[in-house]
């Protein structure tokens, strides 16, 4: 008997897929900036604001940003976002002050933020309803995948550039193909906003309402704990696995990710039938004892094998989430409570590498944040248990 769910696997969905690895990828190339601000002679706390004024312009800055956009206008949006990432991009060689990179970190959290919003106010359009765990498995792969691919290649680029700041220039010809796709996509998008009816331009009210269902503000709790504790790993992994002496750090992106993809691959048609709130639990659970156990991890290979769990437990947690807050929303508000999701990963991205960098420069060891990541871990766990997800969508 054929199946009467809705298709997802449309052209504007694979495009915005696409257009978000992009977008990404100019963002996992970042993994090393700790290091590298000190190989330049930043100081340790300087370091740590610098690591953190990229997102901490994308935190303050979604929430004015997401509430005007809409489809008649994502587009242009799309194209501006791209090219003043491209500048960015091409700008860190320049920047070698602390002035200079505070100013040029804001500008590319602004330009990245922007490209991000825009494009989840189309993918709502996009998504039924009816295949939500598997569109947002999907589009959450796709924003991952650029962690794995990324830290591997920019190891291999290092030695053939003069330091890592012409590294993160190079990223900008990753701009090219997504400003391409932007182009096919238009008559696509044309279409839907023909019939979709005109909406009053968004008030701080719309926010309030947003949240007002019931689960809605507890997953958004978990989604900033979940965020935060992975960043601590995102951040200061690479000096952890040279410590150990892993010769190419990028490897723990590359297997953590790879977990994931085969987790997505055997899960993501199970995602929309499972008992939600009991699995995401249990993997918030197991995710924490995965954060404590690398404060215990002495060689390469029991912290790749570290790696592979980590990976395994976030291709559950993530999509799984996603999925939940996106069938908890006001189905006339998912755009923008998406979009507050992503806040809670803009404000993860930083605190995490903020009180990451201020807790190192105090003289606290990599153990430490081992421990507040799984501290966080068990208080997205708590969080997603108050959410009453199995009563909400099932």
């Amino acid at each position: 008997m054929p199946s009467l769910r809705s298709p997802f696997a449309s052209f504007p969905f694979i495009a915005l897929c696409l257009i978000a690895l992009f977008g990404f990828g100019n963002i996992a190339v970042f993994y090393g900036l700790h290091p590298y601000l000190a190989s330049i002679g930043i100081p340790p706390y300087w370091a740590a604001w610098i690591l953190a004024a990229e997102p901490m312009a994308a935190f303050l800055l979604r929430p004015l940003v997401s509430p005007w956009l809409r489809l008649s206008n994502a587009l242009p949006v799309m194209r501006a976002s791209l090219l003043l990432i491209a500048v960015a991009l091409s700008a860190y060689p320049f920047a070698r002050t602390i002035p200079a990179l505070l100013l040029l970190r804001v500008f590319h959290g602004a330009a990245f933020v922007t490209l991000v919003s825009a494009t989840t106010a189309l993918l709502v359009h996009f998504i039924p309803p009816d295949r939500s765990g598997q569109g947002f498995g999907i589009f959450s792969l796709t924003t991952m995948l650029p962690f794995a691919l990324m830290p591997a290649f920019t190891e291999a680029l290092l030695p053939h550039v003069a330091d890592a700041s012409h590294a993160y220039a190079w990223m900008a010809l990753m701009v090219v193909p997504a400003f391409l796709l932007l182009f096919p996509l238009g008559p696509s998008v044309r279409k839907v906003n023909a019939t979709v009816a005109p909406s009053p331009r968004p008030a701080l009210a719309d926010l309030r309402l947003a949240m007002r269902p019931r689960g809605v503000a507890p997953m958004l709790g978990a989604s900033l704990c979940i965020f935060t504790a992975s960043t601590l790993l995102f951040f200061f992994m690479k000096d952890f696995g040279a410590s150990l002496g892993l010769a190419n750090t990028g490897l723990f992106f590359t297997v953590s990710t790879g977990a994931t993809v085969l987790t997505r691959a055997a899960g993501n048609p199970l995602f929309d039938r499972v008992d939600r709130g009991r699995l995401l639990v249990a993997t918030l659970v197991l995710l924490a004892l995965c954060y404590a156990g690398y404060a215990v991890v002495r060689t390469p290979v029991v912290f790749l094998l570290a790696a592979a769990l980590f990976g395994t437990c976030m291709g559950v947690a993530l999509p799984l989430a996603q999925a939940s807050l996106f069938l908890l929303a006001d189905p006339t508000r998912r755009g923008l409570t998406t979009n507050l999701a992503l806040s809670t990963m803009d404000a993860a991205y930083f605190i995490g590498p903020w009180l990451g960098g201020i807790m190192l420069a105090a003289g606290m060891p990599r153990a430490t944040l081992f421990a507040l990541s799984a501290a966080l871990a068990l208080a997205a766990a708590l969080l997603v248990a108050r959410a009453g997800l199995r009563r909400a969508t099932f």
